[in-house]
Order: C-alpha cells, then sequence, then structure tokens
C-alpha cells in the first residue's frame, strides 16, 4: 500500500453538493482499509469511531477537535461504487467545512 500523505489528499478532493470525494485507489484488502483509515486520521488529526463493515463498505465515524475546530464526518469507502468520500454529520457540518478543514491542517 503506497503511503499516504497531505498533499495526495489535496490534489484528489472534490467537493460535491454531499459529500467530499477523495479520487484515490481503494484500499484492496480488509487490513488495508484499516490501514488507510489510520493513516487517514493520523495525517489530518481525526479520532476514528464506530467503524462499520458491510460486504462492499467500510464506514466510520470520524472527529476532529481542537481550539477552533470542532467537526464530525462519516469515511465512506465503497468497492461497488469504487468511491472513498466523506459526509458530513450534524446540520453546523457541510461538505465545505470538511474541504476547508483538510486544506488547513
Amino acid at each position: 500500500m503506497p503511503v499516504l500523505t497531505i498533499n495526495d489528499i489535496r490534489q484528489h478532493t472534490v467537493v460535491s453538493e454531499h459529500s467530499v470525494e477523495i479520487r484515490l485507489s481503494l484500499p484492496t484488502t480488509p487490513l488495508k482499509t484499516q490501514q488507510w483509515a489510520e493513516q487517514f486520521c493520523q495525517l489530518f488529526n481525526f479520532t476514528l469511531s464506530e467503524a462499520d463493515w458491510g460486504a462492499d463498505r467500510f464506514q466510520a465515524i470520524l472527529t476532529a477537535q481542537s481550539s477552533n475546530t470542532d467537526l464530525q464526518c462519516m469515511l465512506c469507502i465503497e468497492w461497488l461504487c469504487e468511491a472513498i468520500w466523506l459526509e458530513p454529520i450534524g446540520t453546523q457540518q457541510s461538505p465545505g467545512v470538511i474541504n476547508d478543514y483538510l486544506q488547513s491542517v
């Protein structure tokens, strides 16, 4: 598995109306998926919780807290549609807020 970098994520991020898509290759195994999620969280100071596996998907809650940020979103990795994306959680969150956070870390 290639090492993720902040620049890789930033260069391959696309903001839509409902999510922030990360257009990178999907991890190929459950272990690599867990490693990918942990690397991503390390890079962007997220805490990962409530991971859930389905037949063709992985989802987890990501939380970032600092003096000026209180962000919560859902990390979604789906092999059926071959996509990785972040969805906002809560009324104070939006794809734009998530993207701003990813660009500022």
